[in-house]
């Protein structure tokens, strides 16, 4: 279908073929008209391979059937058009056409996420896998990014609001290449970059940044510590400074990221109360240091479902239904990024990172 004839929020299925997922096969994007001129560029989530030994664990039935590991990164860039974070969003979420959502009628494009390399890489990966053989990785995440830029700017030659929004393993990407996005539409002065739930300690980002993922020079030259994310968004502000609204969510015990955090240091992908705690130290500290950036760096800090996985709470809470229905301080996800949106940033369960 054209887009020129598509209905207004309506979602189309954009192949775009200079694109590649993990092993190759088709990619595609989807895409959501809206109001020409108010534009959420979403980069999606879906795990991570940092390391050859990551790299055997892809997110595919084999790997659970046969031989009984989790899956670490999603593969599949041919995805339905009923993908999983437009049909979450429905519920009330940031994607749904629902009264309660602040931005239903913004356009949308989503980014499929499969290629394991937070939306940074430039390269390939040789490694052994589970079966014995050698395979091939394409850590190629930016480069997509950059053919899915040229089609964007297309469909969008001019915007007045654009929303750089990133959630799980784009949360941690949005930080490194939102200056890539922002470039495509330099005259557009009103920029928000969305970071949902993107913290995991790890002292072989720069590795991964350099030698697995092969990022380009700009974005893995800023990767100097355990927190990668913390190093993209310092280089982001050193270059843009306030130019952009800068805005961070996290829960305070996010399950996912203590589970990876777990499997990376010592190959459980498990919960427990030790990384709990350090877990909230650890993003306490982020925490400081994104205020310490600019006053305009908010922060939305939440525990939704904690009864259900207790130590662990949600991760991301921007894609359902607890973007309008969730409230921390009587506020919810919603109500905040349109406040932000409005010029006033805030900051928004901070207390949960003391108690």
């Amino acid at each position: 279908m054209d887009f020129s004839q598509l209905q207004a929020g309506n979602w189309l299925k954009l192949y775009i073929p200079e694109a590649v997922c993990a092993f190759s096969g088709d990619y595609a994007i989807h895409v959501k008209k809206g109001d020409p001129k108010r534009l959420i560029f979403h980069l999606c989530g879906g795990g991570a391979s940092w390391c050859e030994d990551s790299a055997k664990w892809p997110s595919v039935p084999e790997t659970a059937e046969k031989y009984g590991h989790v899956g670490l990164y999603t593969v599949c860039g041919d995805p339905q058009p009923e993908v999983f974070s437009i049909v979450t969003g429905e519920q009330n979420g940031l994607h749904s056409a629902t009264a309660e959502n602040p931005f239903a009628d913004w356009s949308e494009i989503l980014v499929t996420y499969a290629t394991g390399d937070f939306h940074a890489g430039a390269g390939e990966l040789t490694f052994t896998g589970a079966d014995g053989e050698e395979h091939t990785l394409h850590h190629r995440g930016y480069t997509n990014l950059l053919a899915v830029l040229k089609v964007a700017k297309d469909l969008f030659p001019s915007l007045d609001q654009l929303m750089i929004y990133g959630e799980s393993a784009g949360a941690f990407g949005v930080a490194a290449v939102a200056g890539d996005i922002m470039d495509r539409w330099p005259d557009c002065g009103d920029v928000t970059i969305l970071s949902d739930s993107a913290m995991l300690p790890y002292d072989g980002w720069g590795d991964t940044a350099r030698r697995i993922w092969q990022c380009p020079e700009h974005i893995a030259s800023a990767v100097h510590s355990d927190n990668i994310t913390l190093d993209w968004f310092k280089a982001l502000y050193r270059k843009y400074g306030d130019k952009p609204r800068y805005l961070f969510s996290c829960g305070n015990f996010d399950h996912i990221l203590m589970m990876f955090w777990h499997y990376a240091a010592d190959g459980q992908f498990i919960m427990d109360e030790e990384y709990a705690a350090a877990f909230r130290r650890h993003l306490t500290a982020m925490c400081r240091e994104l205020k310490a950036l600019s006053p305009r760096f908010g922060l939305y800090i939440h525990d939704f479902m904690k009864e259900t996985l207790s130590p662990g709470v949600l991760h991301c809470c921007f894609g359902c239904g607890l973007f309008t229905a969730g409230r921390i301080d009587g506020i919810s996800p919603a109500e905040w990024l349109k406040d932000a949106l409005d010029g006033r940033i805030y900051d928004v369960g901070v207390g949960l990172l003391e108690n």
